[in-house]
């Protein structure tokens, strides 16, 4: 048995009917929006682009922080604004918000930045983010 993919039309008519939004899609958008305040905060600047150009050139991020960074902005931003504007289907929506889900994962495990300015900050577990995902 097949999966039924909604188109946009439909998927927008879910959204005011609560039956589509997973637990986890929700969580995801919290968790970029985490990410992008930490950034932001510790560099003084406007946004998270301009934050995560700051963070690298200062070294208070290394390469490798700065492109998931990057890649959590651009599609974060993806969601954001070509729902509508692409009338994007359930399903491209879906895999946006997988991969935006496996970048945070990514992120909160590879970033020493994140490790002191969240974790280690607000006294959180790395542990906890295994049981962040985007199936609930």
């Amino acid at each position: 048995m097949s999966k039924k993919w909604l188109n946009h039309e439909e998927w927008v008519v879910q959204q005011f009917q609560e039956k589509y939004l997973k637990k986890g899609h929700r969580n995801v958008l919290i968790h970029s929006s985490i990410i992008e305040g930490m950034l932001v905060n510790e560099s003084g600047m406007y946004n998270f682009d301009s934050a995560n150009k700051f963070l690298l050139c200062s070294k208070k991020i290394d390469h490798s922080e700065f492109c998931v960074f990057d890649e959590i902005r651009k599609i974060r931003n993806k969601i954001a604004h070509e729902i509508f504007k692409k009338k994007l289907s359930q399903k491209k929506i879906d895999e946006l918000l997988d991969n935006l889900m496996k970048k945070i994962h990514e992120a909160y495990k590879i970033s020493d930045f994140l490790n002191k300015s969240l974790f280690t900050k607000y006294s959180i577990p790395r542990i906890l983010i295994i049981a962040f995902n985007s199936k609930s």
